[in-house]
């Protein structure tokens, strides 16, 4: 192999891994941490599709490029998300209830999921325009691995905040 072949070649490893959130230089032959697994599926059947009766739509301050403001203590947030993106609760989840505060824009859906809860909606979302949506879930036993998983059809852009 040439040197210029070894240089592209670990370029493009590097790209791989880098999307798999671990890296490398370009004189290496692997990434030096291992990836990190995905949370194993759950068999809880997750709850409606559709927003809650009780979800609050249009919330103040909307914006994809700044996570949303919520009034509890926040332990989760994106911004300018795209695609999806896995946003572990930080010190994880605890008896109470959960605000998740979703903004996204651009036409296409986007879709929040918090499968220790066995919970998912999903939001229509407009070009042009940031549209809102605010559920709350009552958490009845701590979860200290949870997270929410948020994801985009192309062309969406997103921000969640999550607080207890």
């Amino acid at each position: 192999m040439t040197t210029i072949t070894r240089a592209a070649t670990a370029a493009a490893i590097c790209a791989a891994v880098l999307l798999t959130g671990t890296a490398c230089t370009s004189g290496d032959n692997g990434p030096k941490t291992p990836a990190k697994k995905s949370a194993p599926a759950t068999s809880t059947p997750a709850a409606s599709a559709e927003p809650a009766a009780d979800a609050v739509e249009g919330i103040d301050g909307e914006s994809v490029t700044e996570a949303p403001k919520i009034e509890r203590k926040t332990i989760a947030s994106f911004a300018n998300g795209q695609f999806g993106r896995v946003i572990p609760f930080k010190g994880g989840l605890h008896k109470g209830t959960l605000g998740i505060a979703l903004n996204c824009e651009g036409k296409g859906t986007v879709k929040a999921e918090v499968p220790a809860l066995g919970v998912t909606f999903k939001k229509e979302c407009a070009d042009g325009k940031v549209t809102s949506i605010y559920n709350e879930i009552e958490v009845s036993a701590a979860a200290p691995d949870a997270y929410v998983h948020v994801t985009g059809t192309s062309g969406v852009r997103w921000s969640v905040s999550a607080g207890q």
